[in-house]
C-alpha cells in the first residue's frame, strides 16, 4: 500500500463536507484495511507473509506529551496493530501488518495535528492567565479528554462495521492473527504504563468530538501560541 495513496485518500476525508477531519480519517483508516484484507485473503499464508509481512517501525510523535503516547496506542487498537513506547522519548514503534502499520502511522499524523490546533487554541482562550504549571495541568487534561471522546468514536465505527459487515471486521482481524506471537519471537517485551493522573475537561471531550476546531486556527493565533507544542 503506498503512502502517496494513504495520503491523497486521507486528504479527501478532509474535504468532506459536515464530517470533522478526525472521524472522516478513522473511517478511511478502516477501509483501507478493509481493502488490504479482501486483497490479500486469496494469497496463501506464504504469499500473504511475503506480500504484508508483520513488521516494527519505530516514528517519531511530535513532542515527548504524554498525551502523543496514548493518542498513538488508541490508533493502533483502531488499526489492528500495536504500539509501544517509552514515556518522555518523543518516539514510538508500531507493531502489525505492513499495510496496517502505513495506515496507522498515516492516521495519528492526521489527528495529532489537528489535536495540537485544538491545545494551542485552548493554551489561549480557556488556560489563558493561569501560571505555566497550572496551564501545563490545563492542556494535558484537554489532550487526554479530547483523545477519550476520539477512542469512543473510533469504537463507534468499529462496531458499525461489525454490525453491518460482520464479514468485513473477522477479515480484517484475521489479517492480524499472529501478530502477538510475532513480537514475542522477535524478542519484543511490553508491560502496562503506569496510570498517568488526569481530569476530564468537558471542552477536551467537545474538541475530541470535533477534530478540528477550525481548519487554520493557527493563523489566528500570535506567534507564542504557536510555540506552544506539548
Amino acid at each position: 500500500m503506498r503512502l502517496d495513496r494513504i495520503r491523497k485518500l486521507f486528504n479527501l476525508a478532509a474535504d468532506q463536507a459536515g464530517t470533522p477531519e478526525g472521524e472522516a480519517a478513522a473511517r478511511v483508516a478502516r477501509r483501507l484495511l478493509v481493502e488490504r484484507s479482501v486483497s490479500l485473503a486469496e494469497l496463501s499464508e506464504e504469499e500473504r507473509a511475503e506480500k504484508d509481512p508483520f513488521e516494527r517501525r519505530e516514528i517519531l510523535l511530535g513532542g515527548p506529551a504524554h498525551w502523543r503516547c496514548v493518542l498513538v496506542c488508541a490508533v493502533a487498537t483502531h488499526c489492528d496493530c500495536a504500539a509501544g513506547y517509552l514515556p518522555g522519548r518523543g518516539k514510538a514503534r508500531l507493531y502489525g501488518r505492513r499495510g496496517a502499520v502505513e495506515v496507522a502511522e498515516y492516521l495519528f499524523v492526521v489527528l495529532s495535528r489537528a489535536l495540537t490546533r485544538e491545545r494551542a487554541y485552548h493554551l489561549v482562550t480557556e488556560a489563558r492567565g493561569l501560571d505555566p504549571a497550572a496551564q501545563e495541568r490545563s492542556a494535558s487534561d484537554f489532550c487526554r479528554s479530547a483523545i477519550f471522546a476520539l477512542q469512543l468514536r473510533m469504537q463507534e465505527i468499529r462496531e458499525q462495521e461489525q454490525g453491518e459487515r460482520p464479514e468485513v471486521t473477522a477479515l480484517v482481524s484475521a489479517q492480524s492473527a499472529g501478530l502477538w506471537r510475532w513480537m514475542r519471537e522477535q524478542g519484543v517485551s511490553q508491560r502496562v504504563d503506569a496510570p498517568f493522573p488526569w481530569a476530564m475537561s468537558e471542552s477536551g471531550v467537545q474538541a475530541g468530538y470535533r477534530l478540528p476546531l477550525v481548519p487554520s486556527v493557527e493563523d489566528t493565533l500570535d506567534p507564542a501560541a504557536r510555540r506552544a507544542g506539548g
